[in-house]
């Protein structure tokens, strides 16, 4: 299986001449949240044809707000039905997401089975299946934004830390399952400098939308290329 993470630092020139790698996404399926959806680009006055699920051709399968529980309900008629030759899955954004009670919206078990079902579903059928990581949080800006919600991650060690723990959840999937990682999360931190990671940087990197959970144009970009490079 190819390496994700050192074939982006290699070609991370090319991050933003997507069209030069474009694959054939003929029957390929977006299957996620609203980062796969890009519903939110209308309220940033994005341009809607910069979302990663038009530069790569894709069906969008994506729904705003989704988790996985959620995604198990429509998966037969939003991506079986389709009856593609590839899919992506990008979840966890939205399942780890902490009520007000301290509980995720999807707990952490319940996650990794219907990650996995989704996975064998496909495999059994001969589908590509491509599972991508979400992005990490920008703090700052989500917390500006939910300050309510600040309290309920501090012995997380933040939000960021805690919804990559549902990130890690995909890359063990993806190794135990034998199937393709895109793990932009990693990426994102390649291409906002590497280090330790910050804020500051994410900020800087200008991947990251206003609200701190979302990717901005460049960084649907980014996975763009991503995406193409693993389904040529």
């Amino acid at each position: 299986m190819k390496k994700v993470v050192m074939c982006l630092v290699v070609a991370s020139i090319f991050l933003f001449s997507v069209g030069s790698v474009k694959a054939d996404a003929s029957g390929f399926v977006g299957f996620g949240d609203s980062n796969t959806a890009g519903t939110y680009f209308s309220q940033y006055g994005y341009d809607l044809n910069t979302r990663w699920v038009i530069q790569t051709g894709a069906m969008n399968a994506g729904i705003s707000g989704n988790d996985t529980n959620q995604a198990m309900k429509r998966f037969n008629t939003d991506v079986l039905a389709k009856k593609p030759t590839s899919v992506s899955i990008m979840f966890g954004q939205n399942d780890g997401l902490l009520l007000d009670n301290g509980k995720p919206q999807v707990d952490k078990v319940t996650f990794e089975q219907n990650i996995t079902l989704m996975v064998t579903q496909l495999k059994s059928k001969n589908i590509k299946v491509l599972l991508m990581t979400s992005l990490p949080v920008q703090q700052t800006l989500y917390y500006s934004r939910y300050p309510e919600k600040k309290h309920l991650y501090t012995d997380k060690g933040g939000i960021r830390l805690w919804l990559n723990s549902y990130n890690e959840i995909i890359r063990k999937v993806a190794k135990t399952q034998k199937v393709q990682l895109v793990d932009h999360y990693a990426n994102t931190w390649i291409k906002a400098g590497g280090g330790a990671g910050s804020d500051a940087q994410l900020s800087a990197s200008g991947l990251i939308a206003p609200d701190g959970f979302h990717w901005t144009p460049k960084g649907h970009n980014m996975m763009t290329y991503s995406i193409n490079y693993y389904l040529r």
